[in-house]
Order: structure tokens, then C-alpha cells, then sequence
């Protein structure tokens, strides 16, 4: 670093002594300093660190390989417990084989010469290879400690097996639970949504809705879920469009509020310059204030999407006769705890994928913020 600042000072010295001046060659300045940067070996070393392509460690590879050939072998090879019968260990040690092998495939992908394939293979591994040992880590953690040791007895705490040969037996009928849940929770969401958006694009574009809507939304909004279900079982004709208000409102709420601040955001000086260039109402709306407040929006949808599976839940553990909701409720009365922790962990998986997808989708579409704030 003193190299490239002696031979800057040189180079600035040099210009100012042929007019006298004290202006300083930017040309010749910057050219001097960018070869005295390249030259400097810790720099190359740190920029080469900063912008290296993280592909995957073979010795991470293959230590998420060897934990999984030990899950698999353990689950295979270790007596069971004989204080209870233990159901699902093959159908276990299958899955677990087969997550062994697909990750092997994988990773003989990404040792291939160079190419999109390659690189997008090495890319996954590397950025989710803790996550595949932590998972092996804790299913051979479960399966030691419930089929083997026998210290989880069944209802209570079923080994890994249990879970999936309950969630198979009766697939119909919880997979009839997922497609109602899915089909109210779009529903709601949609109404939920689109109401949201418009009366926070409309309090925000306009201060007289403003006036008016603004105390309403700010006690009606906060309101619990629980405390609406007396009212709307009996307002709606039929629980399904109950659950679906229910919803709805839980969405509309965050929705709101965040568009309405993502409006009222936006510079005054960008609709100065537009209504100069002769825009309309229309245009400052729709091309203006909406673009300029979507961060917002999509800051509001993540924030109503995991108060809307509550809402979800709740509606159809009380009144709906068909969902997850209803489902876990209906196992726990008949003591059936496989049954209900697999549709737990099918609910987990729902909601999780449903939130991986908004946020892909806010990562798409608001590309151009990716560095500015991280999700």
C-alpha cells in the first residue's frame, strides 16, 4: 500500500510541476495507482478470496456422504428395541440409502469438466452440505433413541418409520386435508391480498381515505383471530366461507399497513418531475407509487403469510370439516400421535415451501435491491 501511494504522490507531483498548478492529472493518477494495486500481492490475495466462486469442499462432500452411510447402516444393522413393535425401519433405511446415493449423484455431477450443470451441482452442495449432516445427525439421533433404545415408546414418541408408514396408510384422506387447506388458504389469501393492497394504496395515494381508514384499520387490524370466530360462525353462511374471512382479514391487516408506508415512502420528488412531464393520476399510481413500493409489499406478504396459517389452522381446528387443521384435531381425539405428527410435518413443509416461493419471487422481482437488503 505505501508503493501505490508513494508512486500516486509521484505522479500528482510530476503533473502540478509542468503548468505550475495545482491540478493533479486524474488519468495518470488512477493508471499509476490501479498497476501499483495489481502489483501488491495482498490485494490480489484478498480480492481473489472476496470474489472466488464457492463451489463445494470434497472433504465436506464427503463427510455429508459418510453420515448418511452411517444413518443408513445404523437404522440396517443395530437390533431394535423388543419392549414395543417397531414399524417403518425398512421403509426407513430406503429412504435413507436412496438420499445417500441421490447426494453421490450429485456430487458426481459437480466433479464434472466445467458447465452450468456442473457449477449450479457444486454451487447446492456447498451451501446446503451442513444442512444434509445436521439432518442425518438427527434421524440417526431419533432412531437410536426410540427403535433402538426404546427410551420414546410409542404413541407418545414413534420412531421416524412409524411416522411415514402412518402418513402412507392414510394418504388418501390427508392428502384430500392438503388440497382443502391449500385451496382455502389461496382464497384467503387472494381476497386478503387484493383488499390489503388496494386500501393501502388508497390510504396512502389519498389523505382524506387516509383520515377516515386510518383508525379502523388500527383497531380493527390488531384484533386476534380468536376473538372473530363467535361472530363470523355466525355472520357466514357455512363454515368454509368463514375460515376464508378469517384468513382473509389476518392478510389484510400487515398488507395494509405496509403498502400504505411503501406510498407514503416514495420521494415527492419523483411525481414532481413526472406530473411536469405531464403524467396522470393513473400513471403516477399505477407506474409510479406502486413499482416504488413494492419492497413494502412484499415485506407485507411475508408477514401475512405465517399469520394466515395461523389463522388457517385455527378456523379449521374449530369449524371446518376437512384441512390439516381438522385432520391433526381429529387424530389427537382418537389418540392416533403418528398419524397427527406426520400431518405436522406435512403442514411444515407446506408452509415452509409456500414462504420459499414468495421470497424466491421477491428475490426475482426485486433484483436490483438483492445487495441492499438480505432475506
Amino acid at each position: 500500500m505505501s508503493t501505490a501511494v508513494s508512486t500516486a504522490a509521484s505522479g500528482a507531483t510530476r503533473t502540478a510541476a509542468v503548468d505550475g498548478s495545482p491540478t493533479l492529472s486524474t488519468a495518470g493518477t488512477t493508471r499509476e495507482r490501479d498497476e501499483a494495486l495489481a502489483a501488491d500481492p495482498r490485494i490480489l490475495t484478498g480480492l481473489t478470496r472476496r470474489h472466488k466462486e464457492r463451489t463445494a469442499s470434497p472433504r465436506m462432500v464427503a463427510a455429508v456422504l459418510l453420515a448418511w452411510l452411517v444413518t443408513t447402516l445404523v437404522i440396517a444393522l443395530v437390533p431394535d428395541s423388543d419392549s414395543f413393535v417397531v414399524h417403518g425401519q425398512t421403509v426407513v433405511t430406503v429412504l435413507t440409502a436412496g438420499t445417500t446415493v441421490a447426494l453421490a449423484v450429485v456430487w458426481l455431477i459437480a466433479r464434472r469438466p466445467a458447465g452450468p450443470r456442473r457449477l449450479a451441482a457444486s454451487r447446492w452442495l456447498a451451501h446446503w452440505s451442513s444442512w444434509w449432516i445436521a439432518v442425518a445427525v438427527v434421524v440417526l439421533a431419533w432412531d437410536l433413541a426410540t427403535a433402538k433404545a426404546g427410551w420414546g415408546r410409542p404413541p407418545y414418541f414413534p420412531p421416524p418409520g412409524q411416522l411415514i408408514t402412518e402418513a402412507w396408510s392414510d394418504r388418501v384422506l390427508l392428502g384430500s386435508s392438503v388440497v382443502h387447506s391449500a385451496g382455502l388458504l389461496a382464497l384467503g389469501l387472494l381476497i386478503g391480498g387484493a383488499t390489503g393492497l388496494a386500501t393501502g394504496m388508497w390510504m396512502g395515494w389519498s389523505r382524506r381515505v387516509g383520515y377516515w381508514l386510518s383508525p379502523i384499520v388500527k383497531y380493527i387490524g390488531p384484533v386476534p383471530t380468536l376473538a372473530w370466530i363467535p361472530i363470523v360462525f355466525i355472520a357466514f353462511p357455512n363454515t368454509f366461507w368463514a375460515a376464508v374471512f378469517l384468513v382473509a382479514l389476518t392478510v389484510w391487516f400487515p398488507m395494509t399497513v405496509l403498502t400504505n408506508a411503501g406510498i407514503r415512502s416514495v420521494p415527492k420528488e419523483y411525481f414532481d418531475v413526472c406530473q411536469t412531464l405531464g403524467a396522470s393520476p393513473r400513471f403516477l399510481v399505477l407506474k409510479v407509487s406502486l413499482p416504488a413500493a413494492l419492497p413494502n409489499i412484499f415485506t407485507g406478504i411475508f408477514m401475512a403469510l405465517p399469520t394466515a396459517f395461523v389463522a388457517l389452522t385455527i378456523a379449521e381446528t374449530l369449524g371446518v370439516n376437512a384441512g390439516l387443521g381438522w385432520y391433526i384435531n381429529w387424530k389427537k381425539g382418537w389418540s392416533a400421535y403418528p398419524a397427527m405428527y406426520a400431518a405436522i410435518a406435512v403442514m411444515v413443509i407446506f408452509c415452509g415451501t409456500l414462504l420459499t416461493v414468495e421470497l424466491a419471487i421477491r428475490n426475482r422481482v426485486l433484483a436490483w435491491q438483492k445487495d441492499l437488503t438480505r432475506w
